[in-house]
């Protein structure tokens, strides 16, 4: 959000509202001595402390100091450490750690604008939701279901529409812009049933939380933390630090983990190498079973509120996003992104300002954290994991090489190393053969498939609610899909792989796609 500038004298860095001179065009993220020592940097005469400040700060993979460029690094991937290209004149010196205490004081009053403005969004957007809630239980709107019935006047009148508030606790849709033309009171329209604060193990997302507990009653919201089965292990370690940071603080404050109940080595044997255009890990690993511990054992109706630490800066499709989104991944969450304008070094020294725990993998250099291997990462990813993570890394690492012999792919290591691996969308090399041939008549649709490499139902939660009975040889069940019910059965043949799906659904085209989509 705000301008940065080096502060030569602390060696950290200043905020400005406006640009100024030596506005830098990136935001810089800090690197601690742990970073250095992986490169290597003490091994070429310089010397700093083993501190827990940061010693210096880097824009991508330059590395600066007390506003001078020092070095470059250069040439990383999986199996290589990079080549440190000295600036001109720079000779290796001693390093001291930034002041971080007078930097905290000298960013001070606009970071105090800059969280107070979030504390007051969560808090605002928390109660909004709160209040709709006791309108819905002191009106008994709780039976209608507004949202909807908004959608569908949207849909035919082409314009925005709203719920307000008339007199005598009666409701109304009209045009948004009359609304707000009239001076109504405009409504949320969605019924929130739980609060949460979403936690990756990343700095964001505990910027977040912590802002979470500074402005919503520690009882009505919950800590949610998705395992993919593959986090970086010091993820896993922030985790439960973070736990016992704010149980102590807050007793009533619940933290739930969710994971899929499969390992994830056994859905690469089974679907390949996630690529960046079949990228099956996130659906599977993380939002799928979060959607079953979401919905286990509550109403099929309940909607729930995420608090999220997505920022803008982090991608293109980001910056796009609006601060308060609907149904982006779940249609029955509203996804809610406090720090959306904050940048990478704000973040950082929210962290630094309030002494709160950092994960580990940032102090070794990785710009974010997440997986321990993903199509989406960067061989300078690789090069950290693989050099300090390596045990986690190489069952993974071990059925890439494994895939590229089989396949006769020459420079296995240059190919590996330039992250080519990631660029095949057809998942597992195998000599399976799978096939899948549809038909379809006025009121029912078929998919026949053979050597089925993936459970159908892993999918299913992408479509709606659903139900089974399982019989001896065969599945029968009811799946919700846009509030209508359809009855499907499933036959199986000699084995679980090779099945007849059949839906009953009156010739519904939409619903037909998605299956189509989902089964192969």
């Amino acid at each position: 959000m705000y301008k940065i500038t080096w502060d030569k004298e602390t060696g950290g860095v200043l905020l400005h509202s406006r640009i100024v001179e030596g506005t830098l065009g990136i935001s810089p993220r800090p690197v601690f001595f742990e970073e250095l020592n992986l490169l290597e940097l003490d091994k070429l005469g310089w010397t700093y402390p083993h501190a827990k400040e940061p010693i210096m700060w880097a824009v991508n993979k330059q590395y600066w100091y007390r506003g001078v460029r020092l070095f470059d690094a250069k040439g990383a991937d999986i199996y290589t450490k990079p080549t440190l290209e000295m600036q001109p004149g720079i000779e290796p010196m001693e390093l001291k750690p930034v002041d971080v205490k007078k930097m905290l004081q000298r960013t001070a009053d606009l970071m105090f604008v800059l969280e107070n403005e979030a504390i007051e969004f969560i808090h605002d957007t928390y109660l909004a939701y709160a209040k709709v809630n006791k309108t819905y239980a002191k009106a008994d709107a709780n039976k209608l279901d507004f949202e909807a019935m908004a959608e569908r006047v949207e849909k035919k009148s082409k314009q925005k529409m709203a719920v307000v508030k008339q007199d005598c606790d009666s409701f109304d849709i009209m045009p948004l812009s009359t609304a707000e033309k009239e001076g109504k009171r405009v409504l949320l329209s969605t019924k929130i049933d739980r609060f949460i604060a979403s936690f990756s193990g990343g700095k964001d997302s505990q910027v977040v939380l912590d802002l979470c507990t500074r402005a919503i009653p520690p009882t009505d919201f919950e800590v949610i933390y998705s395992d993919t089965g593959y986090e970086l292990p010091p993820s896993l370690t922030l985790y439960k630090e973070v736990e016992t940071y704010y149980k102590e603080k807050f007793p009533t404050l619940n933290f739930l983990m969710a994971r899929n109940h499969e390992s994830v080595l056994n859905y690469w044997d089974k679907i390949g190498t996630p690529s960046d255009n079949h990228r099956w890990c996130c659906s599977v690993m993380k939002t799928a079973p979060l959607y079953r511990m979401l919905m286990s054992g509550t109403d099929k109706r309940q909607k729930f509120l995420a608090f999220e630490g997505v920022r803008a800066e982090e991608s293109v499709s980001r910056s796009e996003y609006n601060r308060i989104g609907k149904g982006v991944k779940h249609k029955f969450v509203v996804n809610a992104r406090p720090i959306l304008s904050w940048n990478t070094t704000e973040v950082f020294l929210y962290l630094l300002e309030h002494d709160l725990h950092i994960n580990s993998a940032y102090r070794v250099g990785k710009p974010r954290v997440g997986c321990v291997l993903c199509p989406f990462g960067s061989p300078w990813d690789d090069m950290i994991v693989n050099n300090c993570y390596s045990s986690n890394l190489k069952p993974f690492l071990d059925r890439i090489e494994s895939n590229v012999a089989s396949r006769k792919i020459p420079n296995k290591k240059e190919y590996i190393a330039e992250r080519k691996w990631k660029l095949r969308g057809s998942g597992k090399f195998s000599e399976a053969k799978t096939s899948v041939s549809f038909s379809s008549s006025s009121n029912k649709w078929q998919a026949i498939v053979k050597s089925a490499e993936k459970e159908l139902f892993t999918w299913f939660p992408v479509l709606g609610k659903y139900s089974i009975k399982e019989k001896q040889e065969f599945i029968i069940g009811e799946l919700e899909f846009k509030h209508e019910i359809y009855h499907f059965e499933i036959r199986f043949g000699k084995n679980m792989n090779d099945f007849t799906f059949t839906l009953y659904d009156n010739n519904n085209i939409q619903l037909r796609y998605y299956l189509r989509r989902i089964i192969n």
